[in-house]
């Protein structure tokens, strides 16, 4: 019953999809305005029926009804029910179900908020014929409802997903990159229907804002989740699933830089314009990426090569046709686009901090993509990894630090070399001061690049915060961006790690802390048995506290797993993992020693409150713009 219901849910919500979309084009470009008015009650019938079919998995989940192949593959009755709810989005079909359910609550979102809005049939429509290819991906490839031949017992859910972390990063992350499709939705209606003006501007900067919020918090919440599932005591690997969701926030975040001169000034429609194509595009590309299997990552728990084709040929389709009319269309967009400014203007610090952050997205996406196009031309296999994106990306980070903090104390239009400098100059002395005593007191030394790192984000901080109470989101988003990147550099600096073989009794020191290994006790759960390592920890003689990492075996998929354990703090974290038993009594251990790395979490929790700050700061867009063709 529930597959019978499921798969009607889906056919009707396709259907309703088809009502959004192929009427509304014809009423559009036809002139029949009864045509028209299918949009918005059809994206509401779209956003039920997928609720609908969303609801009926997720009771198979709980109720561990392993008739359905899907819930089968990915779930156990010993499984924690927290799991079982969360285990929908932890395979291909339910992760396109989540794409799709995501995509249609920005579709009633728009429909409701924007409802006499002119640009509301044409952006519906828009929506309306990517849901039509999703859904149209998920019955007939990747159906989440299909019953299986004989019965199931169930083969659990990935340990790797077993975490808290699990449960709100996958629906963050693709309600950031589902959220671009209603900015790149908006900006080709207005392209369509000649619209290019600061109330599109301003409604497509709302919608891009929010979905960069969603996508600020996934990233900052997937290198919580990499931190402490993962063991190896990092946040960011550069891994090519990381990377895909870095490129569509990148080329976001320049994309609401720009929308801010377009709202404001009424230039860069132009570049406005191909940034929501891209950035969409990059979205989907991020889909592909993780849900092809073209990537061997930690990462990409989902994945299925053959359909990763059909992905791939949609975001060839979507960028090609959305390209072809942007370019049909360019020159009226390039009347738009003419402005006379000097250098030291916000004008030009917008623009030339959107050309660093899309030159930074390019660099990333071709060092993630040069090793799969290397590799599909049968030239041999090569990796692309860290180094290589540390030594390209940290100029990009100074630069745009540099930029923030000059681009604060810049005004519209034009300003005076000297009347900046005045402004400037004393915040300069001051952050390199403050970086340099900063640097002598944590580390005794003072590494150049490590000084001008530092005091570039001090002077951006310092230059930020005095706009708080007039430009508080500006202000608190480029704080959290200063202190991410404060926080990766001291946490590089001056982390110590250590490898020891200890028996209990045994006792090593990291930083100065002092860790005594207690004693070992059985540890198993609902769906695991496991050993609990305990170790004492110090400061001086002083008691810090206790930590108990932990070697699992999750008995269903016969998978081991190491449960780290950290002491966090907000100037230090101290971090454990259990390695393999050695013999009896004695075991191998990892341990960390990592200050100021919650800095890097705290940063962009900071971002995304920048982010909501505009949201506040914009309630009052005007969105009751009165249709007319």
């Amino acid at each position: 019953m529930i597959a019978t219901l499921g798969f009607l849910s889906l056919c009707l919500a396709l259907f309703s999809a088809f009502l959004q979309s192929v009427p509304t084009l014809f009423g559009y470009f036809y002139k029949k305005p009864y045509a028209l008015a299918f949009a918005r009650p059809a994206a509401i019938a779209q956003c039920i029926f997928i609720a609908i079919a969303y609801g009926l998995l997720l009771f198979a989940f709980i109720n561990d009804d392993f008739s359905l192949i899907y819930v089968a593959s990915n779930s156990h009755v010993s499984l924690p029910m927290l799991y079982k709810v969360t285990a929908i989005w932890g395979g291909h079909e339910g992760s396109i179900l989540l794409w799709v359910f995501l995509l249609s609550v920005w579709s009633l979102v728009f429909a409701l908020t924007q409802r006499t809005h002119v640009l509301l049939p044409l952006t519906l429509a828009t929506l309306g014929i990517i849901s039509m290819c999703f859904l149209g991906f998920l019955l007939f490839t990747s159906n989440p409802f299909l019953l299986a031949d004989t019965p199931q017992m169930g083969r659990d859910l990935n340990p790797l997903l077993q975490d808290p972390g699990f449960v709100i990063h996958p629906p963050m992350l693709y309600a950031g990159y589902v959220g671009f499709s209603v900015a790149f939705a908006t900006s080709l209606a207005a392209l369509l229907s000649n619209q290019l003006n600061s109330i599109w501007a301003a409604i497509t900067r709302q919608f891009a804002v929010l979905a960069w919020c969603f996508l600020t918090l996934g990233i900052t919440l997937g290198s919580w989740w990499a931190y402490r599932v993962l063991g190896w005591g990092g946040f960011w690997f550069w891994d090519p699933v990381e990377n895909a969701s870095l490129l569509p926030w990148l080329a976001g975040t320049a994309l609401i830089h720009v929308l801010i001169l377009t709202e404001k000034r009424g230039i860069a429609h132009a570049w406005s314009m191909l940034l929501s194509i891209i950035t969409f595009g990059l979205s989907l590309l991020g889909t592909f990426l993780v849900r092809s299997g073209v990537l061997i990552s930690a990462h990409t728990f989902a994945n299925d090569p053959a359909r990763g084709i059909y992905l791939l040929m949609l975001l060839a389709l979507v960028t090609t046709i959305a390209l072809a009319i942007y370019l049909y269309r360019f020159s009226s967009l390039r009347k738009s686009t003419h402005f006379s400014f000097s250098w030291l203007s916000r004008e030009s610090g917008l623009l030339i901090n959107s050309a660093l952050l899309f030159a930074a997205m390019l660099t990333v996406l071709l060092g993630t993509l040069y090793p799969l196009i290397f590799d599909a031309f049968k030239l041999g296999s090569i990796s692309v990894g860290a180094p290589y994106f540390n030594t390209v990306m940290t100029p990009f980070a100074l630069i745009t630090l540099l930029l923030m903090g000059a681009g604060t104390l810049c005004v519209w239009q034009k300003q005076s070399v000297t009347d900046w400098l005045q402004q400037a100059w004393k915040k300069i002395a001051l952050s390199v001061l403050i970086a340099a005593a900063t640097l002598w007191a944590v580390s005794g030394e003072l590494p150049f690049s490590a000084l001008i790192c530092l005091s570039l984000s001090l002077w951006a901080m310092s230059c930020a915060l005095p706009s708080l109470p007039k430009l508080p989101a500006m202000s608190i988003a480029h704080t959290g961006f200063a202190m991410l990147l404060i926080g990766v550099l001291l946490s590089s600096l001056l982390h110590q790690e250590k490898e020891a073989r200890l028996k209990p009794g045994d006792a090593i020191n990291i930083g100065p802390y002092h860790f005594l290994f207690l004693d070992t006790a059985s540890a198993n759960g609902e769906n695991y048995r496991g050993i609990r390592a305990a170790f004492d920890v110090t400061k001086n003689t002083r008691h810090v506290t206790n930590l108990y990492p932990e070697k699992r075996i999750y008995t269903v998929r016969d998978m081991v797993m190491t449960k780290v354990d950290i002491h966090p703090s907000i100037f230090r974290d101290l971090y454990i993992a259990l390695g393999e038993p050695l013999d009896e009594s004695t075991w191998s251990l990892r341990l960390y020693y990592k200050p100021f790395i919650r800095w890097i979490w705290l940063g962009g929790i900071l971002m995304l409150l920048g982010g909501l700050f505009t949201l506040i700061q914009n309630k009052k867009i005007n969105s009751h713009v009165k249709f007319s063709h």
